[in-house]
C-alpha cells in the first residue's frame, strides 16, 4: 500500500500519541489528592511530582526534535511510546515518592520524543497543502481534547479503582499504536544532518529548564531561587543562540526566524496558549474549591472548550485561505480577548451561561491562532528539518502556558492579598478573577492590533 493511501491512518496514530501526552498532566492533577494520601510525600516532593514531567518535556523538546531528524522520526515515535508505556507501569506500581518521581522523568523523556515526531511525520506524509492544513488542525484539536478528557477518564477510574489505575489507561492505546506504526508509518529523516554538537544540547536543555522552572516557581511564590533559575536560563539561552549562529550545522536552525511568517507563527502559538491556560487554570480551581465539583464533573464542564477546539482547528486552513493571514489572526486574538472579558462578569445569576460562552469563544479563538501558527511553522521549514520545527512549535506551547499561569497567577495573587484561592472568599476570588481576565484580555487585544498592523493581508499566507 502506498504511503499516500495510509496518510489518514498515520494521522490517527500520531494523534493517539499526542492524546496520551496531552492527558498526562490533567490526569495527574485529578489523582494528586489520592497520591498524597497514599504516598505522603513532603511538600517539596508533591511539588516535584507535579512539575518534573513538564520540566523534562520542555528541556528535551529541541534536542528530541532535531535528534529525530537525524535518527528517524518513526523510530523516535515508537521508542517514545514504549518508554511512556513502561513509565505508566512504574507509576501505577509506585509505592514511594522516589519511584513515582522516576516514572515522571521517564514519562517526560517519552513525551519529549513523541511530540515533535508526531508533527514532523504529519509534515512529511501530507504533501498536499490543504490536506496538511486540515491534518495539523486535527492534531491541534487533539491536544485540547486530551487536556479536557484527562479529568473525565481519571475521575471515572478513581471512582472504581486505586490511584495507580489512571496511569494504566494509556497501555491499550500504546500497544495498538506501536503495532500499527511499525507496519504502516514510513520512516523519514534528514539525509544530510551535518555534525552533531553536544554542547548545544546541554545549553538548550539547561536554558529551557531554567526558564520554565523559574516561570513556574514565580507563579506560585517569588523567591531568590526562582529568580536565579530564570536569569540563568536567559543567559544560557543567549549563549545557545550565539553558538547556533556560529555553527555550520546548528542544533536549531535559527535562520527560520528571519522570515516574518515564521516569527509571527511562533508568537501566535505562544500567545494563544498564554490566554488559554492562564484563565482556565483558575476556573478549574473555582469548580473544585468553591462549587465542590468532583474531578469528573470538572472535566465535563471543560467539554465546551474541547468541543469548540475540535470544531475550529480543522477548519483553520479554510479560514486562513478565505480571510487571509492578517484578518484570521487579528480576528482570533480579538475573539480570545472578548471571551476572556466575559469571565470578568462572573459572580451573578448568569454564571453558567457566561462560563459556557466564554469557553466556546476561547476554544475557537485559541485553536485558530494556534493551528494557523503550527501550520505556518511546519510549512516554513524544509521537510528535512521538520523535527526541529515541530520542537519550536511545542516549546512555544510550553512557554506560553507557563507564562500565562505565572504572569496571571501573580496578578491573581496580588488581588487576593497573598491568600490562596482556598483561603480567599468567593467574592474575593471573583474580584481577582475579573482583574486577571481583563489583564489577559488586554494582552490579547494588543496582540490582535499588532497582527492587524504588522502582518500582510495575503502575502506569504500560512497555507
Amino acid at each position: 500500500m502506498k504511503v499516500r493511501d495510509n496518510r489518514w491512518l498515520v494521522l490517527g496514530l500520531m494523534c493517539s500519541g499526542l492524546l496520551l501526552v496531552a492527558m498526562d498532566n490533567t490526569i495527574l492533577n485529578v489523582a494528586l489528592p489520592a497520591i498524597a494520601a497514599s504516598l505522603r510525600p513532603s511538600a517539596t516532593g508533591l511539588l516535584w511530582i507535579v512539575d518534573l514531567y513538564s520540566l523534562v518535556v520542555a528541556g528535551l523538546l529541541v534536542t528530541a526534535g532535531t535528534a529525530s531528524d537525524r535518527l528517524g522520526r518513526k523510530r523516535f515515535f515508537i521508542a517514545g511510546m514504549v518508554l511512556f508505556g513502561v513509565a505508566s507501569v512504574v507509576a501505577a506500581a509506585a509505592d514511594s515518592t522516589t519511584i513515582l518521581l522516576l516514572s515522571r522523568v521517564l514519562r517526560g523523556i517519552g513525551g519529549a520524543m513523541i511530540m515533535p515526531a508526531t508533527l514532523s511525520i504529519i509534515r512529511t506524509v501530507f504533501t498536499d497543502d490543504r490536506e496538511r492544513a486540515f491534518a495539523i488542525g486535527i492534531w491541534t484539536s487533539t491536544a485540547a481534547a486530551g487536556a479536557a478528557i484527562g479529568p473525565i477518564v481519571a475521575g471515572a477510574m478513581l471512582e472504581r479503582f486505586w490511584w495507580g489505575s489512571v496511569f494504566l489507561t494509556s497501555l491499550p492505546i500504546i500497544v495498538v499504536a506501536v503495532a500499527l506504526t511499525i507496519v504502516h508509518v514510513p520512516e523519514s529523516r534528514d539525509p544530510n544532518p551535518g555534525r552533531f554538537d553536544p554542547p548545544s544540547v546541554v545549553l538548550s536543555m539547561a536554558s529551557i529548564v531554567g526558564i520554565v522552572y523559574g516561570i513556574k516557581e514565580l507563579a506560585s511564590h517569588a523567591s531568590t531561587t526562582a529568580a536565579v533559575a530564570l536569569a540563568a536560563g536567559l543567559v544560557l539561552g543567549a549563549v545557545f543562540i550565539r553558538r547556533q549562529n556560529r555553527l555550520d550545522s546548528p542544533l536549531l536552525d535559527l535562520s527560520l526566524f528571519k522570515a516574518k511568517r515564521f516569527t509571527a507563527a511562533t508568537l501566535s502559538v505562544l500567545l494563544s496558549f498564554f490566554g488559554f491556560f492562564g484563565v482556565v487554570f483558575f476556573l478549574t480551581q473555582y469548580f473544585q474549591v468553591y462549587e465542590g465539583f468532583s474531578p469528573l464533573t470538572t472535566g465535563v464542564w471543560l467539554l465546551p472548550l474541547a468541543l469548540a477546539s475540535l470544531l475550529a482547528s480543522p477548519l483553520t486552513g479554510a479560514i486562513v485561505r478565505k480571510l487571509g493571514m492578517r484578518i484570521a489572526l487579528a480576528g482570533s486574538f480579538g475573539l480570545i480577548a472578548v471571551s476572556l472579558s466575559l469571565f470578568a462578569l462572573l459572580g451573578g445569576s448568569s454564571d453558567n451561561v457566561i462560563i459556557v460562552l466564554g469557553f466556546v469563544g476561547l476554544g475557537i479563538g485559541a485553536s485558530i491562532a494556534a493551528t494557523a501558527g503550527a501550520q505556518a511553522i511546519m510549512t516554513s521549514a524544509p521537510p528535512e528539518r521538520a523535527g526541529g520545527a515541530a520542537a519550536i512549535q511545542e516549546t512555544s506551547f510550553e512557554l506560553g502556558a507557563g507564562l500565562g499561569v505565572a504572569i496571571l497567577g501573580s496578578v491573581m495573587a496580588a488581588e487576593l492579598g497573598g491568600r490562596t484561592i482556598a483561603e480567599a472568599g468567593k467574592a474575593a476570588f471573583f474580584d481577582g478573577l475579573a482583574t486577571t481576565a481583563l489583564v489577559s484580555a488586554g494582552v490579547m487585544l494588543v496582540t490582535a492590533a499588532l497582527a492587524a498592523l504588522w502582518l500582510p493581508a495575503r502575502e506569504a499566507e500560512f497555507v
